[in-house]
């Protein structure tokens, strides 16, 4: 048996973060919470069988195997973050997905300052927000009757041409209705996402990224909207739920590379002051601005990858010591040496693993 660290997700590490003692249970195969600290964040992890997580196999697998499948770890898993997602409150909470795991905690510690930048940086992102799904699906059959009644035009002596047409016009309708659904909905949302659709009869599987004081009224919207266009789809509405969709992280990722990236992003010099960070933020921000790009439909791509570097060029200003305080360095140096020595580096290589078949459970 290997016995590793399982990370469950990363927290704001303060006096007043979750209770992991008030999770009844524990995690996955009952093992208790506990957190892993490093700066200002932390990771809830738990010790775990990394033989719990491969896939069973018929007629060799040990008894008690079955009741610790990988679907039962998952539930485990969701249940543990849908945990610390309703403690957390207004902080951040940033879960990682199904099957990260690192040898102890000095790995988990390892782990933790050598994507500080990337943690800190999504956990201020997603600070006071949930994740809220909406699907949509509809009976094709039906659809294409209503289609047919309102343009008879559709119809022709040509099976195969009768065909090609209500296909398209099906496709229009879809697009029209999903475009519909999401007007109504993203005002209300930082951000959205879209999954698989899991049935041919669903035509929306869109998760969205809401701050938490905003959810009665998305749920307002929700409702509105579904009232709308019950008699042409039926919907189906989940959250909130720990940001699974939005969370990117490649833990194993050079920090110097995501740093660089976020500079030349922001056409900053190799070496440059906070003012000088700021100044050109503020200028990228208000050149890019949509209100200032009328019928570009690219300026708030545009606008949002601009507030994303200067995030990330935050977040190392803040892995320096004395950031904001009296010692706050007067400079940023971007070169390469100067960011690999914000962080802690194992030389070893990265102590994270994946296990087999990772997912994120949306």
């Amino acid at each position: 048996m290997q016995v590793l660290r399982f990370i469950y997700s990363i927290v704001e590490n303060h006096p007043g973060g979750p209770d992991l003692a008030g999770f009844q249970g524990g995690g996955i195969d009952g093992a208790p919470l506990e957190a892993v600290r490093y700066r200002d964040i932390a990771a809830v992890v738990s010790s775990a069988d990394v033989g719990l997580f491969a896939p069973d196999l018929p007629g060799d697998a040990p008894a008690g195997r079955r009741e610790g499948s990988r679907e039962a770890h998952l539930l485990k898993f969701q249940q543990v973050n849908s945990f610390l997602l309703g403690q957390s409150g207004s902080g951040g909470m940033l879960p990682l997905k199904f099957g990260f795991t690192a040898e102890s905690d000095e790995g988990v510690e390892t782990v933790l300052g050598h994507a500080y930048i990337q943690l800190r940086t999504f956990l201020d992102r997603l600070r006071g927000t949930v994740e809220l799904v909406v699907q949509a699906s509809w009976e094709l059959p039906k659809v294409l009757g209503k289609i047919v009644k309102d343009d008879p035009g559709l119809v022709g002596p040509d099976p195969a041409e009768t065909g090609r047409r209500l296909f398209e016009a099906a496709g229009r309708r879809k697009r029209d209705l999903v475009a519909a659904i999401h007007d109504s909905l993203s005002p209300l949302a930082r951000d959205y996402s879209d999954a698989p659709l899991k049935a041919e009869s669903m035509i929306l599987h869109r998760s969205y990224l809401v701050e938490k004081e905003k959810e009665p009224l998305f749920d307002e919207a929700v409702n509105s909207v579904a009232t709308q266009l019950e008699e042409t789809l039926v919907f189906r509405y989940i959250g909130p739920l720990p940001v699974y969709s939005f969370v990117n992280v490649e833990l194993n990722q050079g920090d110097f590379v995501l740093v660089d990236r976020a500079r030349r992003l922001l056409q900053l010099p190799e070496k440059a002051s906070w003012d000088e960070v700021r100044a050109a933020y503020r200028q990228l921000v208000l050149a890019h601005h949509p209100d200032r790009n009328p019928g570009d439909p690219q300026a708030a791509v545009r606008t949002r990858d601009v507030t994303a570097a200067y995030e990330v060029v935050r977040a190392y200003g803040l892995s320096l010591p004395g950031f904001g305080g009296p010692g706050e360095p007067g400079e940023l140096s971007f070169a390469r040496e100067a960011v690999e020595r914000a962080f802690v580096i194992d030389d070893k290589g990265a102590v994270l693993s994946r296990g087999k078949g990772t997912e994120s459970p949306s």
